[in-house]
């Protein structure tokens, strides 16, 4: 009986993480970190549209219904929609070049898609299909006019795709929509409208979520007997005895990486996989236009606080988005939240400051708190990125980048304890930079003092809540 259960309790372990692994798997384009939003997007979409793009709703799920109907005929193409170098993250050097792209996002999908790409942007088509010549798809495509607008880009996306499934043998039926199936009429798969996929994913999470907090909760209680000092083990490796009181100055903010036990493990994986991926499926599809209407999500207490004159915030001086210094002391006297945002990312940082936005337009004027924004992409800071931003996220009046040269900005990054990654890779001849980031929002009263520390995902209530506080205090 004593050989048996350890073994069993690793069995149990086990099997919680490749359940996790396997949620994690359904949400690689969700975790993805990087700047080229098409690519995360058709990672389990067929079409990749415009957030922003001024079509029907009706229009873009007859699209999906085409791309359905194609794929059923035997020609599973997926589609990128480019209206604008905005729509290309972070590698704006292929915006005009849809060749390139194509090439390009071929390289990125073919780990999940190796099929028919087809990428349309105002002045051309690219192809991709791994395998098979380009030279008569684009004999083909060069036939098919491109009208102006989006209205003109999306006719011509159909076409091109009919013509191209039908020299493949692939007849999809007619031009009137009639053959959409009915799901595809209803709901559009863009960036900009939840899909049933999503509740789906969530629904997988929660499920994978119950079985790896089952299996822990077994395998912790039959180890509890065997090891009753785990505690004061722990303590002695230097787990810190509650995450109530991380330092700023001294160690990083945010939990450090420790041995953890295989089961430990699967409930931080779970964790880090749910509730981002639940916030993100419940916020990405946010309206970009100002709302002054509170985001309905539960409350999540503030994980780590301070006690006033507890913990000095980390001084810097930098630049703002028009080239005039920035510094976290100008500020005194006003309650500030300093955030790190990279101005290239489409994915959680857009996210994270319509979130901060709407803070700022909740609150009473005299209780408007300044954001300070450090960007963490140095390859990201010129004046038309940070402007771009400006009118493509609507960002309110209190928001004020900070930029500055590599070492500046790695000097804060330290003495905030954020983590930055970036890895540089060529593909398909076009550098590009992948930039990982700790999603931190720190909030300091008008004395200077980090009150609180919120990681992603955080939500306008609670922010708001701590920022009222310091108004009592």
């Amino acid at each position: 009986m004593g050989s048996f259960e350890p073994a069993r309790s690793r069995r149990v372990a086990i099997a919680a993480l490749l359940a996790v692994v396997v949620a994690a798997g359904a949400f690689a384009s969700i975790a993805r970190a990087d700047g080229d939003p098409a690519s995360d997007v058709l990672v389990s979409q067929t079409v990749f549209l415009p957030s922003d793009a001024r079509v029907s709703a009706q229009q873009q799920a007859q699209l999906v219904g085409l791309l359905q109907a194609s794929t059923q005929a035997g020609f599973p193409v997926r589609v990128a929609v480019i209206s604008s170098d905005y729509d290309l993250g972070s590698v704006t050097a292929l915006w005009r070049k849809p060749r390139a792209y194509a090439r390009f996002l071929g390289i990125e999908l073919s780990l999940v898609h190796r099929q028919p790409l087809l990428v349309v942007m105002p002045n051309g088509f690219g192809f991709n299909w791994p395998g098979h010549s380009t030279t008569s798809a684009y004999r083909l495509l060069s036939r098919i006019p491109i009208g102006s607008g989006e209205a003109g880009v999306l006719a011509a996306t159909r076409a091109a795709v009919r013509t191209l499934a039908a020299a493949n043998g692939s007849q999809i039926g007619p031009a009137n929509g009639s053959n959409i199936p009915p799901a595809s009429r209803a709901t559009a798969s863009t960036p900009g409208h939840r899909s049933g996929n999503d509740a789906i994913a969530i629904l997988a999470v929660a499920l994978a979520a119950l079985v790896v907090a089952l299996a822990v909760g077994l395998v912790l209680r039959r180890r509890r007997r065997a090891r009753p000092a785990a505690h004061s083990q722990l303590a002695s490796r230097g787990y810190p005895a509650a995450p109530s009181e991380p330092a700023i100055g001294g160690r990083r903010a945010f939990p450090v990486r420790r041995r953890w036990a295989v089961s430990g493990l699967a409930v931080l994986c779970c964790a880090a996989t749910g509730a981002p991926i639940l916030a993100v499926s419940l916020l990405r599809h946010a309206p970009t236009a100002p709302t002054t209407s509170k985001t309905h999500l539960s409350a999540v207490a503030t994980p780590y606080t301070w006690r006033e004159g507890q913990r000095r915030a980390p001084g810097f001086q930098l630049k703002d988005q028009n080239g005039r210094p920035v510094s976290l002391a100008a500020y005194r006297g006003r309650p500030v939240i300093v955030t790190f945002i990279d101005p290239l990312c489409r994915n959680l940082c857009p996210l994270a400051a319509h979130v901060l936005n709407q803070v700022d337009r909740d609150l009473p004027a005299a209780q408007r708190p300044v954001i300070l924004a450090v960007s963490v992409d140095i390859y990201a800071d010129s004046r038309a990125d940070l402007l771009q931003d400006y009118r493509r996220w609507d960002l309110v009046p209190q928001w004020h980048w900070a930029v500055g040269k590599p070492r500046q900005l790695e000097a804060v990054w330290r003495r905030y304890r954020v983590g930055v990654s970036v890895k540089t890779k060529r593909i398909a001849g076009t550098i590009v930079h992948y930039v990982t980031h700790d999603e931190a929002a720190f909030i300091v009263d008008r004395a200077g003092y980090v009150r609180a520390l919120y990681g992603w995902p955080y939500y306008p209530q609670n922010v708001e809540a701590a920022l009222k506080g310091l108004s009592r205090s």
